[in-house]
């Protein structure tokens, strides 16, 4: 009796096994079905997308190009992801003022540089574009890939960045803001003269002097310091405030550090610039 029982039993266990063998297994092939088909609707919804917006482009549309400053801003670092993914580049700093796009950042050469501008020049609201991005990437503005290496900066530039944060610059503000300030001054200096002053100025220093390039908008003529400080925070979000502090501050430096310059630069600028170049300086950060 002891045997037939056992014998029972294992024959129970083994049915069980099978009817639960045979329950489980159409459920992981139902699981699976419904995997593929969530997949497959996926892949449809997505080539669904795309036809569609291969269709709204042969028909010429366009997106709206009446949108604010923000949703401008918005759509172009859309419209940049991929392009500087593609060109393993740092992140480009985009703001929008006046359907005007201005862009900081560094790019490996000057082809990187007219990608990004092209690629934004092409969309849809941007009536403009001021390109302060930095071309040629040195040992200390590394690819995304390559680390955080850094140089330490010269003399020029602390004593150029001491005196922004003296007027009211903070530390993470200071290096947009005296390149804003010196960009926009150099744009409006002579060829000649501006080369001139670049060469007494170190590499850190001199590519902060580079004016930036436009496409749509060409530079505003001006001949006053009100005119000249709307210029700078065009280029950058310096701090109201303290712009004209921050303006002052930086331009007294740049003269101190260039006195072989200052009276040739005084000759080309309008009266009451040159009267904001010369003026005595309150206080120079030392070196």
């Amino acid at each position: 009796m002891r045997y037939v029982g056992r014998v029972l039993a294992a024959a129970a266990g083994v049915g069980a096994g099978v009817a639960g063998g045979l329950l489980a297994r159409p459920r992981r092939i139902r699981r699976r079905i419904g995997l593929v088909r969530e997949r497959v609707g996926r892949r449809f919804r997505y080539l669904r997308g795309r036809l569609r917006g291969v269709r709204y482009r042969l028909g010429g549309g366009r997106p709206d190009p009446g949108v604010t400053d923000d949703v401008l801003a918005d759509r172009v670092r859309s419209r940049l992801g991929s392009v500087t993914r593609r060109l393993d580049v740092p992140r480009v700093h985009v703001t929008a003022f006046g359907h005007v796009i201005i862009l900081h950042g560094d790019v490996a050469t000057a082809t990187d540089a007219i990608v990004v501008e092209d690629a934004v020049w092409r969309t849809s609201g941007v009536e403009g574009v001021v390109s302060m991005l930095h071309e040629g990437l040195v040992s200390g503005d590394t690819r995304p890939s390559e680390g955080d290496l850094t140089l330490l900066p010269s003399p020029m530039l602390r004593r150029l960045f001491a005196a922004a944060q003296q007027a009211g610059c903070t530390q993470e503000t200071v290096q947009p803001a005296v390149r804003a300030v010196l960009a926009t001054f150099f744009e409006r200096l002579p060829v000649a003269e501006r080369r001139h002053v670049a060469a007494h100025l170190p590499a850190d220093v001199q590519v902060l002097t580079v004016p930036p390039r436009r496409r749509g908008q060409a530079p505003a003529r001006m001949r006053h310091l009100d005119e000249f400080i709307e210029a700078v925070l065009r280029i950058d979000h310096i701090d109201r405030v303290h712009a004209h502090d921050i303006t002052g501050a930086v331009l007294h430096t740049l003269r101190d550090l260039v006195p072989e310059e200052a009276q040739d630069v005084a000759a080309v600028l309008p009266e009451e610039l040159r009267r904001t170049w010369t003026e005595p300086t309150a206080h120079t950060p030392p070196i």
